[in-house]
């Protein structure tokens, strides 16, 4: 049962629309289930469309940002907060609360963490599923690299299994609920 997820995504104000449309159709499927979901606590960009339609469905969404994003103005007051002193606590929180992770496209910052997540996920410490929404395949050469990677040798093929990929919001729970289990990823991280 999923009780609450994290979702990574964009603070950037000139994502297209489609891109919008896909985390408020998110938020809005987040509320209708009652899972609680955690983002990055901006009030911009594809987290500030989740937030809005998370608020607007009555779902519960909690920000985790950091303090010196909030002493900029960059929070969403309209959602509960929790207040970290950096960034480094701010991913270790999106990535240790959830029982899934969620992508939605982003920039460096949500790429940062989806690949912190995926480490995280390889070495056995987090063992939350993650799924990557590959809007207007988004992530297309992201995939790719990782799949250069295995076949280059850096990672093992079965290290493609520490992510599942969907290509909208609608197959997102299927995929939490489908997604394989580490159960030993310590023994899959070293090659």
């Amino acid at each position: 049962m999923i009780n609450n997820v994290t979702v990574f995504c964009a603070s950037s104000t000139q994502a297209g629309v489609i891109y919008k449309q896909e985390a408020r159709k998110l938020g809005v499927i987040l509320a209708e289930h009652s899972i609680k979901c955690y983002y990055g606590g901006g009030r911009v960009g594809l987290m500030g469309e989740l937030a809005s339609s998370m608020l607007e469905h009555n779902g519960q969404i909690v920000g985790i940002i950091p303090q010196f994003m909030v002493d900029e103005g960059w929070d969403n007051d309209r959602v509960e907060e929790i207040v970290v002193s950096d960034m480094q606590i701010r991913k270790q929180k999106l990535m240790h609360l959830p029982d899934a992770i969620v992508a939605l496209p982003g920039g460096c910052g949500t790429l940062e963490e989806l690949l912190e997540a995926i480490t995280a996920r390889q070495l056995g410490l987090i063992k939350a599923p993650i799924i990557l929404v590959n809007v207007a395949g988004f992530f297309d050469p992201l995939i790719a690299m990782l799949e250069r990677a295995v076949a280059e040798k850096f990672m093992r093929q079965e290290h493609l299994a520490l992510w599942s990929v969907v290509s909208d919001a609608d197959h997102v729970l299927a995929a939490i609920e489908n997604a394989p289990s580490i159960e030993n990823a310590r023994g899959i991280a070293a090659m």
